[in-house]
């Protein structure tokens, strides 16, 4: 368990850092499934600081970071959905990202990233979460179950 860093929101100057760590994570991704590869190049970077602006501005998201010595180490960004009105439920929460640095996984980095998420999301009054997981995600799967996920429903695809 990491004692010495520290779960906090994302600041707007240090985009290009979290956009590094994010790329590195869906390196990991797409190490698992080609589906997530990333396209390259200055444009591909350019949208994707941009998209972590928008992000950043957008009231019903949280950016967070796992913080040690000013670097950030893991990232997790979590956003609130309204459901369609015929549904009781109004809300809910959904964490669309989640990753720690190959070096640093393993020590409770992302326990304590969704814990934090967590408490964002209840302090806003929204009662459930969700998120997605590849398949073949085996690392991520077990997390995830080990935390008190557990299976909603299968997102099937097919390539056309």
């Amino acid at each position: 368990m990491s004692e010495t860093g520290r779960v906090r929101p994302a600041r707007m100057q240090e985009i290009d850092r979290i956009a590094a760590l994010w790329t590195l994570i869906t390196e990991h991704h797409a190490n698992l499934d080609p589906l997530f590869r990333m396209r390259r190049g200055t444009v591909a970077e350019g949208e994707l600081r941009e998209l972590l602006r928008a992000l950043y501005r957008d009231p019903d998201v949280e950016i967070l970071v796992f913080d040690e010595a000013g670097t950030p180490e893991g990232l997790c960004i979590v956003r609130i959905d309204r459901a369609p009105p015929i549904l009781e439920e109004t809300e809910r929460a959904e964490i669309t990202d989640l990753g720690v640095r190959p070096e640093r996984r393993r020590q409770g980095i992302a326990r304590r990233l969704v814990e934090e998420a967590q408490d964002w999301v209840r302090d806003r009054g929204v009662a459930r979460i969700e998120i997605q997981v590849a398949t073949g995600n085996r690392e991520g799967q077990a997390f995830w179950r080990a935390i008190g996920y557990a299976d909603l429903m299968d997102v099937l695809h097919k390539r056309l």
